[in-house]
């Protein structure tokens, strides 16, 4: 019998999916040769910088689901995908914004939002409205379902195995479509129980939690543009007065504009920039940027200082 109740801080389900990534990280210890390539990576997790970004991002999060706590939105009940938002869309929003190649305008902010609006998060959450009864999950539906999406991505990264991966697509495909053919039922049947404020609540989460999540966003993207522009600075200049103007007529130059920022990065203007030895020479360098109007005046008291 199908499982509907959200009385329970884990369904059964997520249960199934908890112990599962238990009996895998007990079983990869076991392996000498996968305990040395995760060293050099927990190594780097729990660098001082990382340690500080993810205890920010905890942190910030924490406060949010506090409030939405106090403000009766909030439940233990959602305590499972709450641990997955801020791993994926908070943590994983900031690893997105990190490569060199992303570019922080309206587009990158939205794409951060839009994925909320996506017909799979329905289905996700509709997926975990209805689980299947603990034993079922946790010896059928959970290892299946994982062990098809892992062979389905492996032959089709694998020379010579394309007709294994369109046999593992096509069964994919008929899982997701009996999927959809339960739910369809539980829905028609068990429509009561979606009827609840908590539902909406439950359903509007990730969404919730992005819309607070994006003022931090921005602040950690506002600190990597500019931080990857003073690093050129830094690196060709010597003289570390002039590098800090430097560094402070770039913020009076472009602001919160990051998009402009980063086309200036990215441009040959910058190492220009970074090379000239006088306050006038990098002036006119940064009166000369047509990339995008600045938000900010060039001209400044803080010319003469």
């Amino acid at each position: 019998m199908p499982e509907a109740s959200r009385q329970m801080i884990l369904n059964s389900r997520q249960l199934a999916v908890v112990l599962w990534l238990v009996v895998f990280i007990c079983w990869a210890l076991t392996k000498n040769d996968i305990r040395k390539s995760v060293k050099p990576i927990l190594e780097t997790a729990f660098s001082r910088q990382m340690l500080s970004l993810f205890t920010l991002i905890i942190g910030y999060n924490a406060v949010v689901v506090w409030w939405l706590w106090r403000i009766e939105y909030w439940d233990a009940t959602m305590l499972y995908d709450t641990v997955l938002f801020v791993a994926v869309g908070g943590i994983g929003s900031v690893f997105k914004a990190s490569p060199r190649g992303a570019t922080y305008n309206r587009r990158f902010f939205l794409k951060t939002l839009l994925v909320n609006f996506e017909v799979m998060v329905v289905f996700a959450f509709l997926a975990d409205f209805f689980p299947f009864h603990f034993l079922v999950e946790f010896l059928l539906v959970v290892p299946l379902v994982t062990l098809l999406v892992v062979l389905v991505v492996f032959s089709e990264e694998s020379a010579g195995a394309e007709q294994v991966h369109r046999f593992l697509s096509r069964m994919q495909s008929l899982l997701g479509l009996a999927l959809l053919g339960y739910l369809t039922w539980m829905v028609i049947i068990e429509f009561h129980k979606l009827s609840g404020i908590q539902v909406l609540y439950q359903l509007l989460l990730p969404l919730t939690l992005s819309v607070f999540f994006l003022p931090l966003l921005f602040v950690i993207c506002i600190d990597l543009a500019y931080q990857s522009a003073f690093l050129v600075i830094v690196f060709k200049q010597q003289d570390r007065r002039l590098a800090l103007w430097k560094k402070r007529r770039l913020v009076l130059r472009f602001g919160l504009s990051l998009a402009a920022l980063q086309t200036f990065r990215r441009s040959r203007l910058i190492h220009e920039y970074a090379w000239v030895k006088t306050k006038e020479e990098a002036k006119s360098i940064l009166k000369s940027w047509a990339g995008e109007t600045p938000e900010h005046p060039v001209d400044t008291e803080e010319d003469n200082a």
